[in-house]
């Protein structure tokens, strides 16, 4: 309710994104800051220069003045930026990628390595194939630890708790979520552990499945443990090729490493690392960006927030929009991601397009300042083309990134 609503949660990262520039947006805001002294400066010395060297009526130097004044355009250099850089967001907003502030489309379209969270990222969390191996569990603790799934985030809880719906209700105390580890509360009076079998403290630590796997304690007793085996996402090997072909990727994941001959088809061997404690994976972004990575983190955006917040760009996949979290700088529909190297590519031929919309602007200026210098241009004509410029500079944005918006569909 109220501020945790899906809808709050957008608004606000629109609010937030209103009020952020990119790293580009705040170095024209530099140059457009020397831009009116400079400016100032050009025109006295241009009235100066014309009446002291070269002896021209003062009325003609000062008209000269105003039009070095009046042809100087900084609002093309104001507005090249955010106008590319918000058609070019708007278009990605279409196409089911949200980011969270406007700055993060452009370290979106600077990264050079990306590193996938594995559960609930590649793989779906909504198809799996679910078996336990230990102890039968009845029907009420059955129920329990669906209850308990429930009302976690993370893919595999998510999985447990569609596989075997809750059917009757249960009294909750002690609720503890302990991030990408696992689950401790008591249920009606009984203890209850699940999770990760160092967790869960289990007895067999050599397990070997071909599955990621949930393991269960009842009141201090182990169990035994559930094998959720995976499905990868539609157009998973698609992404994956493509993106390999410029970007550096890398695979962290809390699971063991039961699907390693599998992956090894789309990762290098040394490239893969499983058993990863959310710690460690912060620790493994921060080493790649002591080396110069450019890293984009894709996770599910909960149990990854280390590594979200240590990384250059963080997108998380929103599957659910009842558990959307704002966790990351952009989130992306699940049901897009078969395109997210085609939304890379838009970035970066985004970014492209306002480099040269802030390069326009600059040229405008310098030309026409030229003309007005040499008194070629009369205050009423630099008046007239003043305005042009500006609405060029949005013209071209906005035409060049429609283009490109196009050619997402």
């Amino acid at each position: 309710v109220g501020a945790n609503t899906t809808l709050a949660q957008i608004i606000k990262l629109i609010d937030e994104a209103q009020g952020q520039k990119a790293p580009i947006q705040r170095f024209a805001d530099t140059i457009s800051g020397y831009f009116v002294p400079t400016v100032i400066a050009i025109a006295l010395i241009t009235f100066i220069s014309w009446t002291l060297f070269f002896g021209k009526p003062i009325s003609f130097a000062l008209i000269t003045a105003v039009a070095v004044l009046v042809i100087a355009c900084p609002c093309a250099l104001a507005l090249a930026t955010p106008i590319a850089s918000l058609i070019g967001v708007s278009w990605l907003a279409r196409e089911g990628i949200l980011f969270k502030e406007a700055k993060f489309i452009e370290t979106f379209a600077k990264a050079d390595t990306i590193v996938f969270d594995k559960t609930g990222t590649l793989t779906k969390p909504d198809e799996n194939k679910i078996e336990f191996i230990g102890t039968s569990l009845n029907r009420k603790e059955m129920n329990s630890l669906s209850i308990l799934s429930s009302q976690s985030t993370h893919p595999l809880s998510q999985a447990l708790a569609r596989h075997f719906p809750c059917s009757e209700e249960a009294l909750i105390l002690g609720f503890v979520e302990v991030s990408g580890r696992g689950i401790f509360a008591k249920v009606n009076n009984v203890d209850f552990k699940i999770g990760s079998g160092e967790y869960v403290s289990s007895p067999e630590q050599d397990i070997q499945e071909s599955g990621s796997m949930v393991h269960v304690s009842i009141d201090n007793v182990y169990k035994g443990y559930f094998v959720i085996s995976n499905r990868y996402r539609d157009g998973f090997s698609h992404v994956i090729n493509n993106l390999a072909r410029s970007f550096t990727l890398y695979l962290l994941s809390g699971d063991r490493d039961t699907e390693r001959m599998r992956l090894e088809k789309f990762f290098d061997s040394g490239k893969m690392l499983f058993n990863q404690k959310p710690i460690e994976k912060m620790e493994f972004i921060q080493d790649l960006q002591k080396n110069g990575a450019n890293v984009l983190m894709t996770g599910d955006g909960l149990n990854d927030s280390g590594a979200f917040i240590e990384s250059d760009v963080a997108l998380s996949l929103a599957d659910d929009i009842y558990h959307f979290s704002p966790a990351g700088d952009a989130i992306l529909e699940a049901r897009r991601f078969d395109q997210l190297d085609k939304y890379i590519q838009f970035a970066r031929k985004s970014l492209s397009i306002v480099k040269v919309s802030f390069a326009i602007s600059i040229l405008y200026n310098i030309v026409g300042l030229s003309f007005a210098i040499t008194g070629n241009l009369s205050p009423v004509v630099a008046a007239i083309l003043m305005p042009i410029s500006s609405i060029s500079v949005v013209a071209f944005a906005t035409f060049s990134t429609g283009i490109l918006g196009r050619k997402l569909k």
